[in-house]
């Protein structure tokens, strides 16, 4: 690896509006064995996504999908879009996606992840 190269680790936990998410990896066994998912997001506090920990260490599209997704759940969550019209749920969305990628703690690790070759 070189020098200029270094390696982003996913957060622990992510501030995003009014809630701070813990992010928890878990082994790869546990996330299929138990009921054969990728991620989790939990919407009862305290807040937090479950990530299948191989997904997450293998980095690059996969793991950015998957992170996204499960984040997409919280947005869900957060601006309560259940029975909302496409206007508003795609106002939404875009309104947290953007604090996502230009605010939280999420955005280095997602941009090191974006520069590697899949």
């Amino acid at each position: 690896m070189s020098a200029n190269k270094k390696i982003v680790k996913l957060p622990k936990h992510v501030s995003i509006g009014a809630f701070k998410v813990e992010l928890v990896k878990i082994p790869h066994e546990v996330a299929y064995e138990s009921s054969d998912y990728q991620g989790s997001f939990v919407a009862k506090p305290p807040i937090k996504i479950y990530f299948d920990e191989e997904i997450i260490n293998m980095g690059g599209m996969d793991a950015v999908n998957l992170v996204l997704h499960e984040f997409c759940h919280l947005g869900f969550y957060q601006y309560a879009m259940k029975d909302k019209e496409e206007e508003h749920i795609v106002n939404s969305y875009g309104n947290f996606l953007t604090e996502l990628l230009m605010r939280s703690e999420l955005k280095e690790w997602l941009l090191c992840q974006m520069k590697k070759k899949n």
